[in-house]
């Protein structure tokens, strides 16, 4: 129990770190990036697969509660992301470039469709203004994971391509 605990601690973390005033306050961020997308596509490479998936289950919960409206799309999202990257977890590797930073757009935009979606129809933000939003959320979260990948790939050797 103890050795899950850790992966739950961390993804608490990460949604605290994600949510925090810095980001939106100090540096004037309106997109942070998600790092709880990223810690599941690190635990995905990881062959931690199964904590994966309780992991984005766990942080999808724990957001629509916090979130007002009570709904479930961050558990949908989050949980349907993580199946997605499992999935393309092992063809993953052999892709080129391009086709992996295409993939990781798909998880980006996999999580980001849904709340954007939502919030547009709950406010009067512009479809206009909600697509540069995806945009640059999209773009925050290739560049993480894909360095995520390269460190571990490349810099670590863990695995030879």
């Amino acid at each position: 129990m103890i050795f899950y605990l850790k992966y739950f601690v961390i993804a608490y973390l990460l949604v605290v770190i994600q949510s925090n005033v810095f980001f939106k306050g100090v540096l004037k961020l309106f997109i942070v990036p998600d790092f709880v997308l990223v810690y599941i596509f690190w635990l995905t490479m990881e062959d931690k697969e199964n904590i994966a998936k309780y992991v984005g289950l766990f942080t999808g919960i724990f957001l629509d509660l916090l979130n007002p409206e009570k709904t479930f799309i961050n558990t949908f999202s989050y949980f349907f992301s993580t199946l997605y990257i499992i999935n393309i977890k092992n063809k993953f590797i052999g892709l080129n470039f391009t086709l992996k930073l295409l993939a990781i757009v798909l998880f980006s935009l996999i999580v980001s469709i849904p709340k954007t979606v939502y919030s547009f129809f709950l406010s009067n933000v512009s479809l206009n203004q909600s697509l540069n939003l995806i945009g640059f959320y999209v773009l925050y979260n290739a560049v993480i994971i894909y360095f995520i990948y390269y460190f571990t790939v490349f810099v670590l050797k863990k695995d030879e391509i």
